[in-house]
Formats: C-alpha cells, structure tokens, sequence
C-alpha cells in the first residue's frame, strides 16, 4: 500500500501558536503516519542551484523569520534525521547529482511548521530535499517520479503556499479577488489531475498577481510527479492576511 503525497500550505510560522481551521483540518492527517517509515519533505524555504540533502544528522529548529512573537523563538518540536533512510533516498537519487549540504544544520519553518500542525510529536525520521531553482516543471516533475517507488515505506510533504503574495498582504482577511480566482482555479485543476495545463503554470490566470517569485508554487510538481493518476484532493482551505491561501492537497493514488 502506497503511502499518500501531500502538497502542504504552510503560512506563517506562528500558525503553531494558535488554534485555526487549518490547524484542526491538518490534525486529521496524523493517521496517515502510522504506515510510513519516515518523511520526506521539500519546502520552500530552502532553495538550492542543484538538488540537495539535509545533513544526515540534523536535528535541530531553523527559525529562519523575523518579527514574530517571542514564544515562537522558543518553540520547540522534536525532529530529526536519520543516516540510513537519508541513504535510501540519496540512492533513489543518484542519477540526478544529488548532494549532501553539510552545512544544513536545522530543518526549516516551512518543514516544522507543517508538520506540527499535523501532530504534536514526530517519532519518525524526517529527511529534507532542497528546491532547486534551476529546474523547471518537467524536472521538479522527474524528480517526484524518482521518489515515487519510495512511497511504501516513506510519506512524502511538499511544502509551501498555494498563493504567496506578501507584498499585498494585509490584516483585514478580506480575500483578493485575483486570489480567490486562482485558488478555485487550481482547485479545479488539481481535482482532474490536468497536468498539460498545471505544466504552463505561468499562463494559468493570475499566476504572476499571486506568486511574484514562484518558489512556493514549485514544489507541487513534486508532489504531481510523485503521484499516479496526478489528482489531488483539497484537504483544507483558508486564507489568512487576505493574498495566502491555506488551501492544500492530499495526492492518494
């Protein structure tokens, strides 16, 4: 049995702090851990020239964010790597050029974040793949392809945000039409699984409006690429600061 792909929009990382529509709705994803060996997670946050991997031996918090409340500085969760399941995935890889960042000593806000909302304590390994910038749909799309035969033993998050425009953002939670549009419209287009259409994402409407730099959007290739039948199902929707979209997908086949 296969282990589900998820696409995750992570939003800000004091999401962990308080009680939200999107945190209970993520809490009922916690079952789907039970099955799986370890995680492997892509997150936005860390962005590379060519594919990377977490130090082996990671376990520690990044709090890679600025301006938030003092408790989030403090917050801890439990997590770490594992050398001989980050073997597993490394070996998967190979053929790519992947390569181990030695420096990467902590596991991103956009890795945590998630995965706190999903359960309070994490008692698998978790192993982190960068984003890299330099590959296009097609090759975010090979590389989920390449850790799909790991799905029976690994669950795979990739994590970001459905829509991503700070620049526009703010506190009154009234959404933007050009969000609202683009979110129903990726909602749509996930649930028939149109990859020809999600492929040419820079022409899908509002793309640009909604993502000025798309790195929050690539990683759902990824998860598509992971995926047999290419659907993804809504498991969640909110938005939050009116431009962030919480919405995000489970990809069970």
């Amino acid at each position: 049995m296969l282990n589900p792909v998820f696409y995750i929009s992570h939003g800000a990382p004091n999401t962990v702090l308080y009680e939200s529509k999107t945190k209970n709705n993520l809490k009922k994803l916690e079952s789907c851990l039970k099955d799986a060996k370890y995680i492997i997670v892509v997150s936005s946050h860390w962005v590379s020239r060519g594919l990377e991997m977490i130090d082996p031996s990671v376990h520690k918090l990044m709090y890679d964010f600025y301006g938030f409340e003092r408790e989030l500085y403090e917050y801890k969760y439990d997590i770490k790597s594992d050398p001989f399941f980050s073997n597993r995935v490394f070996e998967a890889l190979d053929d790519l050029d992947i390569s181990i960042d030695r420096n990467r000593k902590s596991f991103d806000h956009g890795v945590w974040t998630a995965l706190a909302m999903i359960t309070p304590r994490i008692e698998i390994p978790v192993i982190q793949l960068s984003l890299p910038f330099t590959y296009d749909a097609a090759q975010l799309l090979n590389l989920g392809e390449k850790l799909k035969p790991l799905r029976d033993e690994a669950l795979i998050i990739c994590s970001g945000s459905l829509t991503h425009n700070l620049r526009d953002m703010d506190s009154s939670n009234k959404v933007k039409e050009y969000v609202s549009k683009f979110n129903e419209n990726m909602v749509e287009l996930l649930k028939k699984g149109d990859l020809e259409t999600l492929a040419d994402y820079e022409n899908i409407p509002y793309f640009s409006q909604n993502h000025p730099t798309s790195e929050h959007f690539m990683p759902i290739f990824i998860a598509l690429g992971a995926s047999n039948d290419k659907v993804g199902e809504s498991i969640n929707r909110e938005f939050i600061y009116s431009t962030v979209s919480m919405e995000s997908f489970i990809f069970k086949n």
